[in-house]
């Protein structure tokens, strides 16, 4: 279950159908990024899209493209792909630049944390490589 509604997040992300995107988000959802980008950190859903609509206004259409989800009950791990194309700079990303840890409490999302590799989002979710 937690499993899906993740899939279905990142799913309506990609659509930019960002009210469906925090559909799950709990009121005062932790949004985390890893070190570098520790400072673009928010709480709260609205917090988080305007997070989003910031990534447009630098992107074309960031896309997060799943290559693994592992469940580990209460907590769902996602392994990333992340694709998009500067605008302006017609740079490409097509890396998996940062993995995304859901922890969920009565199937909502409550924290969603951002780590530089695919073994520390498993670490931080309690699971094994």
């Amino acid at each position: 279950m937690n499993v899906d509604k993740t899939r279905e997040f990142i799913a309506a992300y990609n659509r930019r159908d960002f009210d469906a995107a925090t559909r799950d988000f709990h009121p005062q959802v932790e949004w985390v990024l890893p070190e570098l980008q520790r400072s673009d950190s928010c709480i709260g859903p609205a917090q988080v899209i305007q997070f989003w609509d910031e990534i447009d206004e630098n992107m074309e259409e960031l896309q997060l493209r799943p290559q693994e989800f592992r469940d580990a009950g209460q907590q769902v791990a996602v392994r990333l792909r992340h694709y998009g194309v500067g605008k302006g700079s017609g740079a490409v990303i097509d890396e998996e630049l940062y993995h995304q840890v859901t922890t969920f409490e009565d199937g909502v999302m409550v924290r969603i944390e951002y780590f530089e590799s695919w073994g520390a989002a498993l670490e931080a979710a309690g699971l094994k490589d």
